[in-house]
């Protein structure tokens, strides 16, 4: 078992041969103003990729601040973004993230196949970039939801490979798939990614709530880095 906030270096050199495969040097970020996507982002400008940021607008309640760090971070990393709205996922009734008078916890985030729908979508996009990989912010620990982990990027490699034409397939690279959230800051302050402009909570937009599991990891991976974290919390 790797220990807390290690990458599992096997892992890692699977992820770096498969970015020396790409020939095409631009990708295709999925960006939801989160800690995660930004590190994954911040790893991909280190290689040397042209970075295009994809945001996806499902009806999440914290989509306004979502936004205004998405477009922080494409400026910082000097990306193009396109906002890509999801109508579908809008109108699914029940869902925690999606509606404002509902607290989201660890045991109601989920979303109905959200990564899948999303993930296809930006392929789709870096299909007609003509880009060489999607990179995705999943990470390793705890998987709550199915679609965050390494069988199910796996199993979308697979759906690339047969269901696009732009050869060599398009790559999905989830970089940060073998460590957990306090690996990530720990990776994200070595790379100097500005956490100021990342949003992880399920449920506040201004400060916050510090109960979600994303704000509760966020806080602990902080903590066990030696770091304060830069944004806001309920008191």
């Amino acid at each position: 078992m790797v220990p807390k906030g290690e990458l599992n270096m096997v892992k890692e050199v699977e992820i770096q041969k498969k970015l020396r495969i790409i020939n095409r040097r631009s990708v295709v970020c999925t960006v939801s103003g989160g800690l995660d996507s930004a590190v994954a982002s911040a790893l991909m400008a280190k290689a040397d990729f042209e970075l295009h940021f994809i945001f996806f607008d499902w009806g999440q309640k914290t989509y306004k601040k979502e936004l205004r760090c998405a477009q922080a971070l494409a400026r910082h990393f000097d990306a193009t973004m396109k906002i890509v709205e999801v109508p579908l996922l809008k109108s699914l009734p029940g869902i925690s993230l999606t509606q404002k008078e509902t607290l989201t916890t660890a045991i109601n985030e989920y979303v109905p196949n959200r990564n899948a729908i999303l993930e296809s979508q930006a392929v789709a996009y870096a299909e007609y970039l003509k880009a060489g990989a999607v990179c995705i912010g999943s990470t390793g620990g705890d998987h709550i939801c199915p679609d965050n982990s390494p069988k199910f990027v796996d199993i979308m490699q697979l759906l690339v490979n047969e269901g696009t034409l732009l050869k060599p397939s398009i790559q999905i690279i989830a970089p940060l798939i073998h460590t957990d959230k306090v690996g990530v800051v720990k990776l994200g302050i070595k790379l100097g990614v500005p956490f100021e402009f990342t949003w992880s909570c399920h449920n506040n937009i201004d400060v916050a709530c510090g109960h979600c599991s994303n704000c509760e990891s966020r806080l602990e991976a902080f903590k066990l880095n030696g770091k304060k974290d830069p944004i806001r919390y309920a008191k």
